[in-house]
């Protein structure tokens, strides 16, 4: 059976087989592959900085990792977003893995308030996986970029043919420098920065520019230095107002990969072939600082015609697509709730009383602030039935319902349901009758397959007595069956 948990980065045993899981989705089938080096991915989940959150999370069976999700999102702007990586390695796929994680991001989302989600993948191929994968949650591809790859060393003939073209920079000076940027440079380098932000294509990606401040370069750069060395060079009018840069990342464990980040001239010094200067500088910082980098890596709008060109006149080559993903969810109150069964096979239900009528449903409720599943399922079952929950019951179902009027202020609800075996017990949690009733709870009672199967009122979900004998007939499934309402 496979369950689905955030993972304790500072368990070093464990974030590493996180790790060798998520590594392995990414690469296969790739040639040129970008992964987050083991280090640097391990410093950030465990020193999390204030800008931004990330989760670690794992799908298990039998306690080993077989799928890893990347789950981020912002603290002070984007607030309605998410941004999730969900990797399975080949021998693991098609076993509802990668869905089970993505089912967790949707109610972990949801307890936050957030339903913009967000990916990318890299497509070196038609079909892909990972696209159809994402195809099939209901994501949009909303921005294309070409990956590109050179090989290094570079070819010192093209570099000195490259110079020879370029010719003469007039009307500006170049300033380069490795590792954080110089004190006198920060308020024009962090303008850049947000003249980048507004200026790269995103096609119809929601993003919220945030302007950048020297304290939030100075911080970035900080968190950024541990695990690679940035190489710098920027342009300056004769004046010294600034007038480009281009940024590369030099990985300091990574003995293959190098990566061309942003390069930027600004619209009013465009046509000065300045693009071309600030390259060639940089790959003269590149050929210092390197290592063993074997590639050297880029990204590019395919809209961004010169910046194609100019990429095509370095030697890259396109191995890939780079594809933006997005989804954007309706707002859900998410919940978790048990099938609560005794030696019998009875289950434990709740009436609920509506102006509709009555509802017999699985007892629990909606998550607090900040709550797993099963903490939240542990809560809610004390309250309400006086039950204890096992410490990792099977997941049976999710349920997403989007419809008016299941929880007042939300478009529906996400109820994740799981099962729990009990020896009989006095049913009676620690919230009154009164406080029960002001939840619409009106009682309880335990019924048998057949009391459930003959009963003509309703049931949420409406097939919960077909569900219960499916569940009495074959066991829990592997992963959480997904439900309607």
């Amino acid at each position: 059976m496979i369950s689905v948990r955030e993972i304790d980065p500072a368990d070093l045993a464990l974030f590493d087989e996180w790790y060798d899981a998520l590594r392995a989705g990414v690469v296969a089938g790739r040639e040129a592959a970008i992964v987050v080096g083991r280090e640097a991915l391990g410093f950030s989940l465990r020193n999390p900085g204030p800008l931004k959150r990330r989760l670690a999370v794992g799908a298990f069976e039998d306690d080993r990792v077989l799928g890893a999700m990347l789950f981020e999102y912002r603290l002070t702007d984007n607030l309605d977003t998410v941004e999730v990586e969900i990797d399975v390695p080949p021998q693991h796929r098609r076993r509802g893995i990668g869905t089970a994680l993505w089912q967790w991001a949707v109610t972990r989302s949801a307890q936050l308030g957030r339903t913009i989600f967000q990916t990318e993948i890299g497509v070196p191929s038609e079909p892909w996986p990972g696209a159809a994968f994402a195809a099939r949650l209901g994501f949009s591809v909303e921005h294309v970029e070409d990956h590109f790859v050179v090989p290094l060393p570079y070819d010192e003939v093209r570099l000195d043919e490259l110079r020879r073209t370029a010719g003469v920079l007039e009307g500006y000076r170049l300033t380069s420098w490795a590792g954080g940027c110089p004190p006198e440079h920060q308020q024009a380098y962090a303008d850049l920065h947000t003249a980048m932000d507004h200026d790269v294509p995103t096609g119809g990606m929601t993003r919220e520019v945030v302007p950048w401040t020297v304290e939030k370069l100075q911080a970035s750069e900080q968190r950024i230095d541990r695990n690679y060395l940035a190489l710098v060079t920027m342009a300056h009018t004769l004046s010294g107002a600034p007038a480009g840069y281009t940024l590369m990342y030099l990985p300091r464990a990574d003995a293959s990969h190098a990566q061309q980040d942003d390069t930027l001239v600004l619209r009013e010094h465009r046509g000065h072939n300045l693009g071309m200067h600030l390259k060639l500088a940089n790959l003269d910082q590149l050929a210092k600082h390197r290592t063993k980098q074997r590639y050297l890596h880029t990204w590019t709008a395919q809209s961004n015609v010169a910046m194609q060109i100019v990429n095509n006149r370095f030697g890259f080559q396109v191995v890939e697509e780079h594809r933006e993903l997005e989804l954007t969810y309706p707002r859900l109150r998410p919940a978790a709730r048990a099938v609560v069964l005794d030696p019998a096979d009875r289950v434990l239900l709740v009436r609920f009383e509506f102006d509709s009528g009555p509802l017999w449903a699985t007892p629990g409720g909606g998550l607090e602030a900040g709550e797993s599943l099963r903490d939240g399922l542990h809560r809610e079952l004390q309250e309400e039935i006086g039950l204890d929950a096992p410490a990792d019951p099977p997941h049976l179902w999710h349920q997403e319902v989007v419809a008016e009027g299941h929880a007042t202020g939300y478009d529906g609800v996400i109820n994740d349901i799981f099962l729990v075996r009990t020896d009989p017990f006095a049913v009676g949690g620690t919230m009154t009758t009164e406080e029960l009733q002001a939840e619409n709870v009106h009682g309880h009672r335990w019924w048998t397959l057949s009391e459930l199967q003959s009963h003509k009122g309703r049931f949420a979900p409406r097939n919960l007595p077909a569900l219960i004998e499916d569940l009495l007939r074959s066991g829990p499934p592997t992963t959480p069956t997904p439900l309607g309402l």
